[in-house]
């Protein structure tokens, strides 16, 4: 006969993990587990009930910005992505870690990097968040349209000029169908498409996206322009070219570095001749782009339907002869929602949308 081995005392045990502040997200996790190593009871019967009440006390909330921290190698990157603030973050992580009773991050390390316990729960964590998905997926798959909340990802051009034509069009045959807006950079958006933070996004097809679990739908073409003051020499001429551009400085968009997909339309504008422009600024914001060229800070590259969201009085607009010139904008999906009923009537509703003016339609294409 195996005779058990007694645990050892409740005096015995040392916490290593401080205990949270009261009223902080952390105090909520400090429960269970705590009261029964104090207790001094040992039965595998009171420690699995315990063990079964700490696990439901973490929040998916946690487990989410647990795995964006590590996948982004810093709280303050995971912030761009899970669209929190630093504090919420890491108030997360506290949390999760006092209910883990272990320390998940070596936060002194640059990049931030994982403990051996935050690799060793990672992923369980990722299997945790899968099932749920799956689990959301597939019941989202079987409903009816009756009442369905969307997360429509965006960026400023398209919210104004293309989106409420959408919107019509979805609420028109689905009214119990309602969406909220979620705007952000081509990159942003698409991190929150794999994530599944927004059910359907409107981005350019270029640059290209790094997931290959998305589906697109090309909606238009438009095209890049050059936009200057009204004095400017190059005013004068009906279109400008390559190296008319390289012989001023020029602002574009969106902001970041080259590998973040900064700048990216102008780059493809100059195509072979981008590595010797002079980028004077990068803005995520077509009104800042408008205001640096109205200060004379440079010619700005920008596509046409950007333009129509903010005043340009005393500037002009030139078209470039460069063969890259345009963007194509598509909406995008994540291929596990392909049958979803809400993704699909989306779907329809682009198809009977007014384009905006200025562009040129594209042959939808869809993945299954």
């Amino acid at each position: 006969m195996v005779e058990n081995t007694p645990l050892p005392s409740a005096h015995t045990i040392v916490l290593t993990t401080p205990l949270p502040a009261p009223g902080s997200p952390a105090a909520s996790s400090a429960t269970t587990m705590d009261r029964w190593l104090m207790s001094g009871e040992s039965t595998g019967e009171h420690l699995s009930h315990a063990l079964l009440r700490e696990t439901a006390s973490i929040q998916t909330a946690w487990l989410h910005s647990f795995l964006v921290v590590a996948e982004q190698g810093g709280f303050g990157a995971a912030t761009m992505t899970l669209h929190l603030s630093q504090s919420r973050v890491s108030a997360h992580i506290a949390a999760l870690e006092h209910a883990l009773g272990a320390k998940l991050f070596d936060r002194k390390s640059r990049p931030t990097t994982l403990t051996p316990a935050g690799e060793l729960f990672r992923p369980y964590a990722e299997a945790a968040l899968g099932h749920l998905r799956q689990g959301v997926e597939a019941v989202r798959n079987t409903i009816d349209l009756a009442v369905v909340r969307m997360v429509v990802g965006s960026y400023p051009s398209v919210s104004c000029s293309y989106l409420p034509s959408v919107l019509r069009a979805l609420s028109g045959h689905h009214p119990g169908v309602t969406a909220t807006l979620m705007e952000g950079t081509a990159a942003s958006l698409e991190a929150a498409l794999v994530a599944g933070t927004v059910d359907v996004g409107f981005r350019p097809l270029l640059p290209a996206t790094r997931e290959a679990g998305l589906c697109t739908r090309p909606i238009w073409r438009e095209p890049i322009v050059a936009v200057m003051r009204a004095d400017h020499p190059l005013s004068a001429q009906r279109a400008v070219t390559v190296p008319d551009l390289l012989a001023n400085p020029l602002i574009g968009n969106p902001s970041g570095t080259e590998e973040e997909g900064g700048g990216f339309d102008l780059r493809r504008v100059l195509g072979a001749e981008a590595a010797r422009a002079t980028i004077a600024y990068l803005t995520d914001q077509p009104a800042t782009l408008v205001a640096l060229v109205r200060s004379a800070f440079g010619i700005g590259l920008i596509n046409t339907l950007a333009l129509t969201t903010t005043s340009t009085d005393g500037l002009v607009t030139r078209p470039i002869e460069s063969p890259t010139a345009y963007r194509h904008v598509a909406l995008f999906w994540n291929q596990r929602r392909s049958r979803d009923q809400a993704v699909r009537a989306f779907l329809r509703a682009i198809d009977e949308a007014d384009l905006p003016d200025g562009v040129v339609a594209l042959q939808p294409t869809d993945c299954d």
